[in-house]
């Protein structure tokens, strides 16, 4: 089944909840397949939500799906099908590459009940813990690795505390407690030894490897959105999503221009955003609501490919050998953020 537009109904209709899954375009956007098929299973990721996916840095027709209470799901054909990994759990927060090291993985899982790291050395056929939290109740949200040091990993728990490991997840040092909610979290990669946060306090950044912690500035008067949603550091540049819209700075938050896209921020904020580089530019990739936003100019204009779907865009991916493949998840509509009242 190919579709200009992945069509299932519209704002008002009673729309079916089988619009799960993954979406994937070989035309630059132009058309779409719903993927939903499980290799080996009479079961489909036809109702999953996908908060992750994550191509291998080794292997460009190897991608990871994450689903926060279906698993993890790994392709051998850049989405073409998908097999089920680790089917001791269906809770899943994140998965990261190393990709200095063809084969390494690591992932956050809830198992009975209790938050883990587990790491796998063979492409995700088997783990280990590397870590676990003391007690039941958390997540372990965020995962990163270290662009400089290949050895070195961090991780945030749901209550906001941040881990470190410069070993490659054989022991762990609590590094610094935020004591709330981080909602974005990842190391500079144009930095050493720098990491940003995002919280419902603003934007953070660390200048050394997440010891120690500043927030960044804001324009007190709200000016750019008190409501924060999604935080990117894409080389030099940093992106940060708000009620109030999109913007970039190039000065590490010194400075900040808004970036025009066609969603309401308020009732659409962005949820995912990626660059590609070509020989001819960047391809920005942006999703907001039920709509992926395509930009081959660096975010002058945008070109709108509308999901009629239940659910928002929540995860995108361009395939890194060849952008006129695409990939989006989308997860049930949610309007929630994190706010900061002036």
């Amino acid at each position: 089944m190919i579709l200009a537009l992945p069509l299932y109904g519209g704002a008002g209709c009673s729309v079916p909840q089988n619009d799960g899954g993954v979406y994937k375009s070989t035309n630059s956007g132009v058309e779409w397949k719903q993927i939903t098929t499980i290799e080996g299973s009479k079961e489909t990721l036809a109702r999953a939500d996908t908060s992750q996916l994550l191509a291998d840095p080794n292997n460009p027709e190897v991608v990871f799906l994450v689903t926060p209470s279906n698993g993890l799901y790994v392709s051998n054909q850049f989405g073409d099908s998908w097999r089920r990994l680790l089917p001791e759990t269906n809770s899943v927060s994140a998965i990261e590459a190393d990709p200095g090291q063809g084969g390494l993985f690591y992932a956050s899982i809830v198992l009975n009940g209790r938050a883990k790291i587990i790491k796998s050395e063979n492409g995700g056929t088997d783990w280990k813990e590397t870590y676990t939290e003391a007690g039941n109740g958390n997540t372990i949200t965020h995962l990163k690795r270290d662009p400089f040091h290949e050895n070195n990993l961090a991780a945030v728990n749901s209550e906001g505390l941040v881990v470190r490991s410069d070993n490659r997840g054989d022991t762990w040092q609590a590094t610094y407690p935020f004591q709330e909610e981080v909602i974005d979290f990842t190391f500079d990669p144009v930095n050493e030894n720098g990491m940003w946060a995002l919280t419902g306090k603003g934007l953070w950044v660390s200048p050394d490897g997440g010891k120690n912690f500043t927030q960044i500035q804001l324009p007190e008067s709200g000016d750019m959105g008190t409501t924060f949603y999604l935080m990117r550091k894409l080389n030099s540049s940093l992106f940060l999503a708000t009620d109030k819209g999109f913007y970039q700075s190039v000065d590490n938050g010194k400075t900040w221009r808004k970036i025009i896209v066609l969603n309401n921020p308020t009732n659409f904020p962005v949820r995912d955003f990626v660059i590609h580089k070509t020989d001819q530019g960047e391809i920005w990739a942006l999703a907001a609501g039920m709509t992926l936003y395509l930009s081959q100019n660096a975010g002058v204009t945008w070109k709108p490919v509308q999901f009629e779907i239940s659910r928002e865009i929540s995860a995108v991916l361009i395939k890194p050998n060849d952008p006129n493949q695409i990939l989006v998840g989308a997860q049930s509509a949610a309007r929630g953020g994190l706010g900061l009242g002036y």
